[in-house]
C-alpha cells in the first residue's frame, strides 16, 4: 500500500513539473507583460501579417505582433500595428520598420532597421515605417520592366536588325554593279593623280618659287609684327613720360590755364575798342591809297594847305 502511495506521489511531483516547465515554455514563447514593452507601427498595406507574426530587429527576434487594428480616418487611411519588445531593448528614433520575408517561400515578418540616433524611443512610442518590401511584388515589377523594355528598345533594335538584313541582301544583289563602279572610278582617280603629278612635275619651279615668296612674306610680316610690338611699348612709354610729366606740373598747367583765361576775359573787354580802332585805321589806310592813286607825287613834294583846302571845297 505504501509503496503504490509512494508511485502515486512520484507521478503527480513529475506531472506538476511538466505542467511548471510547460508553463514557463509558453511564457518565455508568448512573452510576458513584464517582460516586454509595447510600441506601435503604421502601414498602408499588412498582406500576410497577422497576431503573433514574429518582429525582427536588423534580423534579430525581439517580438511579435499583438494586435492589428484598422484606422478609420479617411485623411489617413491606413493600420495600426501594436507590437511586444523585449525589455530593454533599445530602439533608437531614427530607426525605420519594413515589412520583408528572407526568401520566396518565407513567412512574412516586419524587420526594425536600426538607426544610428543616440536618442531611444519610450515605450508605447511609434516606430517609424517604411512600405512593404515584397519580393513576389518586386519580381512581379521587375518583370513587367522587362517586357517594357522589350517592347520599348530589344523589339525596334531587332526590327533594325532585320531591316539591315534586308538592305544587306538587296546590297548583295547590287554588288557587281557596284564593283563595276569601283573599278571605273579607281581608273579615273589613276588618270587623274598621274595628270596632277604631270603638272608638278612641269611646274615644279614655280611652285618651288611660290612656296619661297611665300615664306619671305611670312618672314616680313613676322618682323613687321615685331615691329609693330615695339613701337606699341614705345608709345606705352611715351604715355607713360606724358603722364608722369603732367602730374609732376600739374599745378604749372593750372595755373597757365588760369592766366590764360584772364588773358582771354580781358582781350573780350576791349574787343570793341580793338574793333573800333582797327576800322578807324582801315578807313584812313583806305583814303590814303585812293590819295596815292590819284596823286602819286604825294608821296614825293607832300600835299600843300591849299590842295587841303581846295579838296575839303570839292
Amino acid at each position: 500500500m505504501r509503496d503504490a502511495q509512494k508511485n502515486y506521489v512520484v507521478v503527480g511531483t513529475f506531472l506538476l513539473v511538466l505542467v511548471a516547465a510547460l508553463i514557463v515554455w509558453l511564457g518565455a514563447l508568448s512573452g510576458s507583460a513584464s517582460s516586454s514593452e509595447a510600441y506601435y507601427m503604421e502601414f498602408d498595406n499588412v498582406m500576410g501579417l497577422k497576431k503573433g507574426v514574429q518582429v525582427f530587429y536588423e534580423g534579430y527576434p525581439v517580438g511579435q505582433i499583438e494586435q492589428i487594428e484598422h484606422k478609420r480616418a479617411p485623411e489617413t487611411p491606413g493600420y495600426r500595428l501594436d507590437v511586444n519588445i523585449k525589455e530593454g531593448w533599445g530602439i533608437p528614433d531614427d530607426s525605420r520598420a519594413v515589412i520583408t520575408q528572407a526568401g520566396f517561400l518565407s513567412a512574412v515578418v516586419i524587420d526594425i532597421q536600426a538607426g544610428t540616433s543616440n536618442q531611444m524611443l519610450p515605450p508605447g512610442g511609434r516606430i517609424p515605417s517604411v512600405g512593404a518590401t515584397n519580393i513576389l511584388a518586386t519580381v512581379s515589377n521587375v518583370a513587367d520592366k522587362l517586357g517594357e523594355l522589350t517592347d520599348t528598345s530589344i523589339k525596334p533594335i531587332l526590327d533594325q536588325i532585320m531591316d539591315g538584313t534586308s538592305s544587306l541582301q538587296m546590297l548583295t544583289k547590287d554588288a557587281p554593279v557596284i564593283i563595276q563602279n569601283l573599278k571605273t572610278f579607281t581608273v579615273q582617280l589613276n588618270k587623274s593623280v598621274e595628270h596632277v603629278n604631270a603638272l608638278l612635275d612641269q611646274n615644279g619651279g614655280r611652285v618651288d618659287t611660290i612656296l619661297a615668296d611665300f615664306e619671305d612674306a611670312s618672314g616680313n610680316a613676322a618682323s613687321l609684327s615685331a615691329e609693330v610690338r615695339q613701337t606699341g611699348k614705345r608709345l606705352d612709354t611715351l604715355l607713360v613720360s606724358m603722364n608722369t610729366l603732367i602730374e609732376k606740373n600739374k599745378g604749372e598747367i593750372d595755373h597757365s590755364v588760369a592766366d590764360l583765361h584772364h588773358t582771354l576775359e580781358v582781350v573780350a573787354s576791349h574787343v570793341q575798342e580793338i574793333s573800333y580802332n582797327l576800322e578807324s585805321t582801315t578807313r584812313n589806310l583806305n583814303e590814303f591809297t585812293a590819295e596815292i592813286r590819284r596823286n602819286p607825287g604825294t608821296l614825293i613834294r607832300g600835299r600843300d594847305f591849299h590842295d587841303d583846302l581846295e579838296a575839303r571845297n570839292r
